[in-house]
């Protein structure tokens, strides 16, 4: 048995009669059996956890004001020019269904512009959207549409983006929102344009996501998603960009008056950035003298781990470049020094570590003939990937060599 309504066993049934009355007090007329149905399988038909899930849940709607977000929420201009995405119409089957070119978000320059509560909710707020669809769509069809599919975009996703932790902080903190409070709406997601160092990426990603929402995560890493999509989604709705024949009036193939497509944030949008960062959370401080160098040394003791760094510095700027120490103590430039402005923009990055070694990270202040500079920093020596967590992630797509 599936654990959806008219596919329940009898004791499925029993639990979802208990549920019901457990939740009696708080529940809403719309708050069917549908409804409670979901927040079961979420938890495998364990009603004390789904209890449990379900009032912190709306609590945590109460205190969002979910419910009012659609009418009465006015989203930061920046926030509509350059949050990538938008609902481009539903599949075969009626489900809602997104575009989200995430690989043209400009993610740090977004943090900068607003603070982290407007940022989680204009996305809370979007899926809303999304749930309001589902119920007028269950109104026109006649029958109940409870999923909705999303096409993720990584077409120009960079490295720099997938290493910044206050990213990647945000992002893991939003799979978590919607796997706690908006459980088994996922249909499908086609994650396309896939990047070759998109592993490390699902890695950080995917101790948050469900079992059953990993399973319905479908990764392309080559040219087979156009007609995946297409198996799916009839060609009128889909863009011509993604595969099908869909244009705007301006003949667009991206369909950029529904789908927004994101960009670069100007900098005039920024507004104080430091105070919304990580960067003094679990920090490492340090003085670079003036004319000196201060190299760094980690160890990496496999192969295709990923050293992962941010760092500041007050006042000033400072060259930074990162190494690897062979055998015999030659250093092998990765990263050449140059000098970042780091006292006005936290700096951050990423190398992948072919071999194992010494890498070394090295603070330049040897041009500064009259200032040191006080830096704090934070490194991560992230594992590789293994090929079998590949094999996990891209298992559900067909057609993926991995």
């Amino acid at each position: 048995m599936s654990g959806r309504v008219g596919d329940l066993s009898d004791e499925q049934l029993a639990v979802l009669d208990e549920f019901r009355g457990t939740m009696d007090d708080i529940l809403r007329p719309h708050h069917d059996d549908y409804f409670l149905s979901r927040w079961l399988r979420a938890k495998n038909y364990n009603l004390t956890e789904a209890v449990n899930m379900l009032r912190t849940s709306l609590q945590w709607r109460n205190q969002m004001k979910a419910d009012t977000l659609i009418d009465e929420y006015d989203p930061p201009e920046v926030l509509l020019k350059y949050f990538p995405g938008g609902l481009i119409g539903h599949d075969k089957e009626g489900c809602p269904l997104w575009i989200i070119p995430f690989g043209n978000m400009d993610i740090k320059g977004l943090f900068y512009s607003v603070k982290k509560s407007e940022f989680i909710k204009y996305i809370v707020k979007l899926m809303e959207v999304s749930e309001q669809e589902m119920r007028d769509q269950s109104e026109r069809l006649g029958r109940v549409v409870e999923t909705h599919s999303i096409i993720f975009d990584l077409e120009n996703l960079t490295m720099k983006q997938v290493a910044w932790k206050p990213a990647i902080d945000m992002i893991t903190q939003l799979v978590k929102l919607f796997e706690d409070n908006y459980p088994e709406r996922l249909k499908k997601a086609y994650v396309v344009n896939v990047p070759k160092f998109f592993p490390v990426a699902y890695a950080l990603v995917k101790p948050v996501l469900s079992d059953e929402t990993a399973k319905k995560i479908h990764v392309y890493m080559k040219e087979t998603w156009k007609p995946a999509l297409l198996e799916d989604i009839d060609s009128d709705v889909l863009p011509a960009y993604w595969g099908g024949s869909r244009s705007d009036d301006d003949d667009d193939p991206k369909v950029s008056s529904i789908i927004c497509q994101g960009g670069a944030v100007p900098c005039s949008s920024y507004t104080a950035p430091s105070r919304r960062l990580s960067i003094d959370q679990n920090m490492t401080s340090a003085v670079v003298e003036k004319k000196t160098e201060l190299p760094i040394e980690f160890q990496v003791t496999e192969p295709g781990s990923v050293l992962q760094w941010e760092f500041q510095t007050e006042d000033y700027d400072i060259g930074f470049g990162v190494y690897c120490k062979s055998e015999n103590g030659e250093q092998k430039e990765l990263i050449p020094i140059q000098r970042v402005n780091c006292h006005l923009v936290p700096e951050d990055g990423m190398v992948v570590c072919d071999t194992a070694g010494t890498y070394i990270l090295k603070f330049d202040n040897s041009f500064s003939w009259c200032r040191r500079k006080r830096l704090m920093y934070r490194v991560e020596v992230m594992p590789p990937t293994k090929k079998e967590e590949m094999k996990e992630i891209t298992q559900n797509s067909e057609n993926i060599p991995v």
